[in-house]
């Protein structure tokens, strides 16, 4: 017969015992803790005052804002908070990741969107964006925005969702002129005796950065994109008649795709240029590491630097290269670029802030009529329309972002293919495609095959119902041209 041992049945009793006078040992000692400690455990520290309130304010660029460059870009916050009446908070991010904030519920109470696509184009009527009129009706009764504002802004539906930044609203202004078309490093122009006529022409130019390339290594010869060189070389989007027209598909293009093909052949040409952001490019400014500068972002970057900036210091303005067609430099023709504006969030805390913000932005191109006076005084908020009318508008808030728009045409309007599913879809296609060919015949093409390849994108473009963007296009511009045409 088995027997147990009696030493391992007394140490099955004894575990659970020992067990259960530990775990109760451990309580009295929390316990204890809790009564007699002066906050040093961490989970009984008293909870942190609540912080102060403050506005949510976005900022959506392409790039997000990634480099610490980029923070000269864009608005002081104090300049913000006088504006706003209240602290302010800034968040910069891309149309992606402010799409993900507003699905996630983050507070956002304005975003300025510093470029138009279609993705940020529909969120206007997706239900989350304020209809303007009707921020208006709830917080300042009385106070209509005239048919002119709403046509203006609102694609000619009425509906108005965000107030556009530029300068050309109610008024007729002057067309931005040409100011910059290159920068060039003063220094390298001195040290190897490059004198600015030598870039006038193409060949010279090409010269001078061979010059570069071989005695500065660490140098990048140049940044030179195919918008610049379609302005130089006098592409434009409107054509003698007045009608819209593609200025990729125009013969100006073709030059500048087999300029930029000799560039890149010998070179001379950074890869970068087809990615470059804003940020970007200010950093390898700042840095003295590029030569020769023309790009889509140089010129609003510019706009954003203080006139005593040390940049100024460093580069030097030069050119355009005449094109062998010898037309004119196009700058104020060419206004299919990108503009700021701002919407206000819906399930604001702050939407007497929301309404002082428009007020203060409508003032800048309107003139308030003494009914809209009369409504501000009784909502508590003439006092923004005294200090904000005949002020002009800052920089603060898309001034820095008006590109090469010519200001007596409603932008809302010309850009209204993004609303669109379709159109937008296409406008997509076509340029996500175009996009492609242009660096594939930038950088891989033999410089016999440029024109075939320009003309089998043409023809590639069509198939993809380009031809049906560019007719809407031509429709909305001549609305656009009877809306700012004077009023008799």
């Amino acid at each position: 017969m088995n027997r147990e041992n009696p030493d391992r049945k007394s140490g099955r009793i004894r575990f659970p015992v020992l067990a259960i006078l530990a775990l109760l040992g451990a309580f009295v000692l929390l316990l204890w803790l809790s009564t007699h400690t002066d906050g040093g455990v961490e989970g009984f520290q008293a909870l942190p005052e609540p912080s102060e309130a403050k506005l949510q304010w976005a900022f959506v660029t392409r790039d997000g804002g990634e480099l610490s460059e980029y923070g000269c870009l864009l608005p002081d916050a104090g300049r913000l908070e006088d504006l706003a009446g209240m602290p302010v908070e800034i968040t910069v991010c891309t149309a992606d990741k402010f799409m993900n904030l507003i699905a996630a519920g983050a507070p956002v109470d304005v975003a300025t969107r510093c470029y138009a696509d279609p993705k940020l184009k529909r969120f206007e009527t997706s239900g989350k964006t304020e209809n303007l009129q009707q921020l208006l009706d709830r917080e300042l009764p009385g106070f209509q925005l005239p048919s002119k504002f709403r046509d203006w802004c609102g694609n000619t539906k009425g509906d108005v969702y965000a107030y556009p930044h530029t300068i050309s609203i109610g008024r007729p202004a002057e067309v931005p002129s040409a100011g910059v078309v290159m920068l060039a490093n003063k220094q390298l122009l001195e040290a190897y005796s490059i004198s600015l006529d030598s870039f006038s022409q193409k060949e010279a130019a090409v010269n001078a950065l061979k010059t570069i390339r071989k005695a500065e290594p660490q140098v990048i010869p140049s940044y030179i994109d195919l918008i610049s060189l379609q302005q130089m070389f006098g592409a434009r989007t409107v054509n003698e008649k007045g009608v819209w027209q593609d200025k990729f598909s125009q013969e100006e293009t073709l030059e500048a795709l087999e300029f930029m093909n000799c560039l890149y052949r010998e070179r001379l040409l950074s890869r970068d240029v087809f990615t470059m952001t804003q940020g970007y490019l200010l950093s390898q400014l700042r840095e003295e590491k590029v030569f020769l500068v023309s790009t889509g972002p140089l010129y609003p970057l510019l706009q954003a630097l203080p006139e005593d900036d040390p940049l100024w210091e460093v580069y030097e303005i030069v050119g355009p290269i005449v094109p062998d067609s010898g037309k004119p430099f196009q700058f104020q023709q060419n206004y299919d670029e990108q503009y700021a504006s701002t919407i206000f969030l819906t399930g604001s805390d702050f939407p007497k802030v929301q309404v002082r913000l428009l007020l203060w932005f409508y003032c800048q191109n309107m003139e308030p009529s003494p009914e809209q006076r009369q409504a501000a005084d009784a909502g508590g908020l003439g006092t923004v329309l005294e200090a904000g009318t005949g002020t002009p508008a800052p920089k603060a808030v898309g001034g820095i972002y008006e590109e090469y728009a010519q200001p007596e045409i409603p932008y809302e309007i010309l850009f209204s293919h993004y609303a669109d599913t379709r159109l937008a879809n296409i406008f997509e296609s076509v340029e996500s495609y175009r996009s492609a060919q242009e660096v594939r015949i930038i950088t891989s093409t033999p410089e016999s095959e440029v024109e075939q390849i320009y003309r089998e994108t043409l023809l590639e473009m069509e198939n993809r119902n380009s031809g049906l963007l560019v007719q809407w296009k031509q429709n909305k511009y001549w609305q656009a041209t009877l809306l700012a045409a004077p009023e008799e």
